[in-house]
Order: C-alpha cells, then structure tokens, then sequence
C-alpha cells in the first residue's frame, strides 16, 4: 500500500500529465478537494466531481508545464509544492500552488488546494525561440524574457520584489531614482492614472525615486503621456531590436588589439575591474556599487545563473574599457549592461563585444538575439542585422525632480 509521499508524487505527476484515469487511481471514491484561491474557494466532493474540476483546468491551458519542488509527509498526510506554467490571454503565466493531501485506505481522501495569483513567468527549461517568429510573437517572448530570474532560485541581496500581472517594482529602496524599478504595467485606460498616482504615492511616502519602464506591450498605450502628465520625466527612449540568424557574425568588425575575457567569479581583480568599468560607463553612486557587489559575487558564482548568461570583460592594451553580458534564457539571447568608458569609444569596441557575445549564444544553439538600444548602440546594431520591433519609453520620478540626475540615469552606451 502506498503511503502518503507516493501518493502525493503520483497524485500531482498524474495532474501534470492530463491523466484523468490515473488521478482516480490515486484518489479514494469519496474525495473531497478544496481549492484556496486568490479570487474565490471551491468545493467539490466525491471522486467524479474533484477529477472534473482538476482535468477541466488543466485542458482550458494550451501548453501546461508542471514541476515538482518537493513534498513531505508522514503518517496519513503529505505535502507538496508545485509550479504550472501556461499561456493564458496571449501572456505566459505561472501558478504556485501547494496541496495538502490526507489519506485513507492507502487513497488520497482529502486535498486542501492553495493557489496564489497567477504572475508573468518566463520558459526556463531548454526551449529555443524559432526563427520563424513574427514580429508579433517576437515581442511577445521578448516580454517573456524580462521575467527570466526566478525567485525560486535567487533572490538578489539587499532587494525587495513585488509583482503581479498588473505590475512589478522593487529595488535597493535608495533615495536615488536609479536604484528603483516600475515596469509592466497592464492596466485598462479606465484605471491606469488611478494606479499611476497610487504607485508614485507609494514612492512618496518612502521618499524614493525610481525608473519607470514602459514596454510596447504595456497598456494602456498612451502610458508615457499619463506617466508625464503625472509629474514624471522621460529620461530616454530605446529601441527593441532583434536579429534572426547567428550562424554567420563574420560581417560584424573586431578591434584585434581588444582581448575578451569571461568574468566568472574565480579572479577577484577582473571582477572589480568589471564592476569598475560598469560603474563608470551607468554612472552608479558610490552608494549604488557597494550595494551591488554582493550581488555580483553571488550572481557570477551561482552555477546555475552562470549556465545561463556570461559577463565579458574587454580590455585595450591591457587596460578594462567595457563590459557586457548575455543572458541566455526564456528562448532568445538577450544582450543586456553593455558600455564602453567614454574615452574609448569609437574604437569598435562595442562591436568586438556584441560579437562575442552573440558567439557564445551561438553556441549554446540560439538563433535569435535581442537588445533593448540606445540612440548609439542602435546605429551600430542595426548595421549588423538588427531589426526595429518597437520602442520602450524609460521615465524617472523623484520626490524632488532633478533633470540633471535623471539625465544620468539612462547612460549613452
């Protein structure tokens, strides 16, 4: 007779296969469920009725995924912890959930069913976006990727993160605006400045600034006038550009006196030479990079973020004159935290850099790179294969509005 962990593994691995069948082997005939939900509860009893509910969820999703997290147990009961991940409305989405099983006859008699809000998710197995996307579904996974860390696995030191289908923000709480984030908005036009005013309040009474970043698919879509009109100030437009096809990168130029090299961690001085340069290049505070290099120390020697994105560090002649990084997840290469020091522009730099990195996504088998450019990043891409797909608007709010700190905050690359 199974006891109540074998239960619990074949109860959640038959729901993740679409088995109605094989959820009424696990379950006694008269079972109860009982869903603890974000909007409501529910209540089913006996076996038909708790199987009907569970499978008619499961075939309402077009691409489910689950994954098990754990499960404990002893005597008559068990719990696990479990994660669905699905398209729903266009957007992919991921349920938490954890049920608490008791058992009775060697079958799961009653489940107690607790399901947080569904939030943006990203794929996080080895799934590859097709070149044969459109641009549509292009900027549909590219929002995809902006969801790509996984609190599961890695929280940030010293950050606080809120997010739900309407919105994310968080941050290092700084007073300063560029230690703060708002992004993804999904509100109907109805009641976007309504929430605007809350989330600027929320600022307010803790006396933060922070960077507001609206994507091409957050709504409403006037957000970047609503968000003007309500006091914030726009501090630079970027271009969501993409390039289909890295099996050839011999029409992007190398400077041959630049040397490239990983930053993973084991080289104390590369890695501060990298945060160095980085500083300069985003104008972080003083405040800002001691803040920051925990998370760079752990980030760099976690071996799971490091499967799944690389920092280079780009020297001349020997002296650290740029950094970027790939992350290498949710489908598609995103090039991210790319910055020459001033004094070395013009150099193809920036060009050695882009190509290898989108080499190293080449070579986990990426066919689709993606950036978010600048006005300068962009005149260089787009001559290598870089298409338009749209603009992100990237707004700044601070309790005292500064332009010439908001001018910092959105660096020329």
């Amino acid at each position: 007779m199974p006891d109540a962990i074998e239960l619990a593994h074949a109860f959640v691995e038959s729901l993740g296969a679409g088995n109605a069948e094989a959820l009424e082997t696990v379950l006694h005939p008269d079972a109860t469920l009982r869903v603890w939900g974000w909007e409501l509860s529910e209540a089913y009893r006996p076996r038909a009725r708790v199987v009907g509910r569970l499978s008619e969820e499961w075939a309402g999703w077009p691409d489910p995924s689950l994954e098990i997290f754990g499960v404990v147990g002893g005597g008559d009961r068990a719990a696990v912890e479990f994660r669905i991940q699905t398209t729903e409305a266009g957007r992919f989405v991921e349920h938490n959930r954890a049920a608490f099983l008791r058992v009775k006859d060697g079958l799961v008699h009653a489940l107690d069913l607790y399901c947080a809000e569904p939030l943006p998710s990203a794929r996080r197995d080895e799934w590859m976006a097709p070149a044969t996307l459109s641009d549509d579904e292009m900027r549909r996974v590219i929002e995809m990727g902006r969801y790509v860390d996984d609190a599961r696995h890695w929280v940030e030191p010293d950050e606080s993160f809120r997010l739900s289908r309407q919105l994310g923000w968080g941050g290092g709480g700084d007073a300063h605006p560029g230690g703060n984030f708002v992004g993804g908005a999904r509100w109907a036009p109805a009641e976007a400045d309504a929430r605007i005013e809350a989330t600027i309040d929320w600022h307010r009474q803790r006396g933060i600034g922070c960077l507001w970043w609206v994507s091409p698919t957050d709504t409403p879509p006037d957000l970047p006038a609503r968000l003007e009109s309500h006091g914030l100030a726009l501090a630079r437009q970027v271009m969501m550009m993409a390039r289909v096809g890295l099996d050839s990168l011999d029409d992007i130029p190398v400077n041959t006196g630049v040397t490239v090299e990983v930053v993973d961690g084991t080289d104390e001085a590369v890695v501060e030479a990298a945060i160095q340069v980085t500083a300069v290049c985003f104008h972080m505070t003083p405040e800002q990079v001691a803040r920051s290099r925990p998370q760079w120390h752990e980030r760099l020697r976690d071996p799971k973020l490091s499967r799944e994105q690389a920092l280079f560090l780009a020297r001349l002649d020997g002296e650290p004159v740029a950094t970027g990084r790939v992350v290498m997840r949710a489908g598609l290469a995103h090039l991210v935290g790319a910055g020459t020091l001033p004094s070395f522009r013009g150099r193809r730099i920036y060009s050695t850099l882009l190509r290898r990195r989108l080499e190293a996504a080449r070579g986990r088998g990426y066919q689709i790179a993606v950036i978010d450019a600048g006005p300068m990043s962009r005149r260089v891409v787009e001559k290598y294969g870089f298409r338009y797909l749209g603009t992100s608007h990237i707004l700044a709010w601070m309790p005292v509005m500064d332009p010439a700190v908001i001018r910092t905050l959105v660096p020329d690359e």
